[in-house]
């Protein structure tokens, strides 16, 4: 790939006058392990080279080996207009990886015994219509409900806004009997929301804050769009062609529960050993979320609750993610006591295609380990 000139005109421009973004001190973590350093130098190098050749403006990324941080970098450039450096606290959209910390918030009510996975949703909601009643809460989470979108084959609401296309996904017919296929499908995520709402006593957001941000201290992370005013929020663009544009984006409230969070890797980061260290679920609660999912029949299903179920081949280890709008991505390994987290602002810079890549150069490692 190469650079349309006028942007390789402004990033050499850039280098110039803003200093390189130093590798970030980890801020949960000891001093790296010799191994450790040297996979961190190899990683750094790899992620440099993948900036370039898929032309990714600015970057952050954050490793986590058994809890502690051993790797923390800010690479790049938050906002070319304005000739700003990423930094540890550039807050970053990560659009649908939003679901899994929706799916946290409903394994918190489970831990609190207010819902269970296998309701049918007609248990926590009323008027809904028949066919959506015997849905179950976990087919919302992984997507095998079968009910109509929200949005078109665009990923644009249906017309008439938020009301119009909740009014319109009411009235259409299901694709599928429940648990027969997977179909990714936002309005799994708002009747979520609302069960949230009705469940915990507040609104999905307050919840998340005093639930999950609160406990885990996550000051820089909100929800929000291009119509919002969020500090430090690196600007989010794509290519048309060879044009670097702008991205617009918009959450309505009501599908916030299913993207419209912002946050920093390093806030990722935490929230991520707090739910290893059981400050936001039980064990038993964590063990469920990630554990993947199946359809009626038995064949594997691709998403566990909330997070997509990354799942290997013989001899390979799974892994769980949270992946959002081809820029932002996070895995965990749960078996390998690993995690890898990769933040973009460029739509279509896919980090979810680097991660395994990256987390090669610490799993062998830790294979020898535990033998």
């Amino acid at each position: 790939m190469r650079f349309p000139r006028t942007l390789c005109f402004l990033l050499a421009s850039l280098a110039i006058s803003l200093p390189a973004a130093p590798a970030l001190a980890a801020p949960l973590a000891a001093t790296a392990s010799a191994s450790d350093s040297a996979a961190n130098q190899a990683v750094l190098d790899y992620i440099r080279a993948q900036m370039q050749e898929r032309r990714i403006p600015g970057l952050q990324i954050v490793v986590i080996r058994r809890q502690k941080v051993v790797l923390s970098a800010a690479l790049g450039v938050a906002n070319l207009q304005h000739r700003v450096a990423v930094g540890e606290h550039t807050v970053f959209s990560i659009n649908s990886a939003t679901k899994a910390v929706t799916g946290v918030a409903i394994m918190q009510l489970v831990d609190q015994g207010k819902l269970a996975l296998e309701a049918p949703v007609s248990r926590y909601l009323d008027g809904l219509p028949a066919p959506w009643q015997a849905v179950t809460l976990a087919q919302l989470l992984n997507h095998t409900s079968g009910l109509p979108d929200l949005l078109d084959g665009e990923g644009d609401l249906l017309p008439g806004g938020m009301e119009g296309a909740w009014k319109a996904a009411l009235a259409a017919p299901v694709q599928f009997a429940p648990g027969q296929r997977f179909s990714y499908n936002q309005t799994n995520y708002v009747l979520l929301g609302k069960i949230i709402d009705r469940l915990s006593g507040e609104p999905f957001l307050d919840f998340i804050r005093h639930k999950q941000f609160d406990v885990v201290g996550m000051p820089g992370s909100s929800f929000g769009d291009t119509g919002d005013i969020i500090m430090d929020k690196a600007n989010s663009y794509r290519f048309q062609g060879s044009v670097l544009r702008n991205v617009v984006e918009e959450f309505p409230p009501a599908m916030r529960t299913g993207a419209g969070m912002n946050t920093t890797a390093t806030e990722l980061g935490k929230w991520i050993v707090a739910l290893q260290q059981g400050r936001l679920l039980t064990p038993a609660s964590l063990a469920a979320m990630w554990a993947p999912s199946s359809f009626a029949d038995g064949r594997p299903a691709p998403w566990a609750m909330g997070w997509p179920a990354i799942r290997r081949g013989a001899g390979v280890q799974r892994a769980v993610a949270g992946n959002g709008g081809g820029r932002s991505a996070f895995y965990v390994y749960p078996e390998d006591d690993l995690a890898v987290i990769i933040l973009t602002n460029l739509a279509g810079g896919r980090p979810d295609q680097l991660i395994d890549t990256v987390a090669g150069f610490y799993l062998p490692a830790l294979r020898r380990e535990r033998r």
